[in-house]
């Protein structure tokens, strides 16, 4: 089984910052994992995008639908504007009795069906699905207040 976790991270371009949680398998942030200045919504000093957080969070919960039609999960989004036109790093979301799974990770954009490219693919995570809804309850808790 794998770990899911987040920690704080920053994001840089031209004249700008922006300070989020980044999410980390096994003490590995994602972000290092796929190098980019895309970031998850889960901002750490911007309340513009508190909603955007917890609908990122219920969708990895399997309360809402998918970002994308075909269901899969944005976890990675454009730092600028959130536009997954511009392009987001998703993952298909599969719920087991006590397991949750995050499969085929790739970059996908809402105007086309996602293509499973090579680059930046790796291998599925695996969740113990208590502790995996325990964080994310959490964190959405935590962005609702």
């Amino acid at each position: 089984m794998n770990r899911l976790g987040v920690e704080p991270s920053v994001t840089r371009w031209n004249d700008g910052e922006a300070r989020f949680l980044d999410w980390t398998i096994d003490g590995v942030a994602l972000r290092s994992m796929v190098p980019t200045q895309h970031q998850t919504p889960l901002f750490l000093d911007d309340e513009l995008w508190r909603d955007s957080a917890v609908e990122t969070l219920c969708r990895l919960l399997g309360r809402l639908p998918g970002d994308f039609d075909d269901g899969r999960v944005a976890l990675l989004v454009c730092p600028l504007c959130g536009d997954l036109g511009c392009g987001g790093y998703s993952v298909e979301v599969v719920f087991g009795e006590d397991v949750v799974e995050w499969r085929a990770f790739g970059w996908q954009y809402d105007y086309e069906p996602f293509d499973d490219p090579e680059e930046y693919r790796f291998p599925g995570a695996r969740f113990e699905r208590k502790a995996y809804e325990t964080l994310l309850g959490d964190l959405l808790s935590n962005y609702r207040a």
